[in-house]
């Protein structure tokens, strides 16, 4: 089934049965983990976050298209993914100190990306999501990663229950043996990588999404 979203709403519909999902992966863990007082600094910082976080996911979709030769279909559009990406040129340069190192970050010597910025849902549990990067490691196995991007000052959280929702909707579209969920955690002239088990991410997700199905359902 084909999928889209309207990034206006960050809200997702399936093409071919006219379906509009209630909610998204990140709505469900935003009722579900983020207080009001939270969500109030989120949204009155919003002019600092969104165009560092949007310029950095841009820029790893692009180097994920170009180094894994990604068909030209694939491309995001208006995108000239045969030249790479360059974290100091004219689309990226703002935020260069982020993206410099997570361009450079040795993670990319050593899984193959097999997708990037890979639109899912879940049917039974009416969700549907991004996932930012869905690898394949050495040994064989797949993984999904998240890409966060923090200022100088700015201090990790929790992200199983999001990377568990993705792997569980990836085990469904695809059977793929899914064995971790990484997080990729970029800050000015820094580059981490955590990384969970597959299983921790499946509980959190199940964990949270028991309680906003308790407690914010509408129906």
């Amino acid at each position: 089934m084909s999928i889209s979203r309207d990034d206006s709403t960050w809200t997702y519909r399936l093409l071919d049965q006219s379906h509009w999902f209630p909610v998204s992966i990140t709505g469900v863990i935003t009722r579900v983990c983020k207080p009001a007082e939270a969500l109030a600094w989120i949204e009155a910082s919003r002019d600092v976050w969104e165009p560092r976080g949007n310029t950095a996911h841009a820029a790893l979709q692009h180097h994920a298209v170009h180094t894994w030769q990604a068909p030209p279909a694939l491309w995001p559009s208006g995108l000239d993914a045969a030249q790479p990406a360059d974290p100091w040129g004219p689309v990226y340069g703002a935020y260069g100190d982020w993206i410099a190192p997570l361009l450079a970050e040795p993670l990319w010597q050593h899984v193959q990306v097999v997708a990037a910025e890979l639109m899912l849902y879940d049917l039974e549990r009416n969700v549907a999501g991004t996932l930012d990067l869905l690898l394949r490691f050495p040994d064989g196995s797949y993984g999904i990663a998240d890409l966060k991007t923090l200022s100088a000052r700015g201090r990790r959280y929790d992200t199983r229950a999001q990377l568990g929702a993705g792997i569980v909707m990836a085990e469904q579209h695809y059977e793929l043996e899914i064995s971790r969920g990484l997080t990729i955690w970029a800050s000015p002239g820094r580059c981490q990588i955590q990384t969970h088990t597959a299983s921790a991410c499946r509980q959190s997700w199940e964990r949270v999404f028991e309680v906003y199905l308790r407690d914010s359902r509408p129906f």
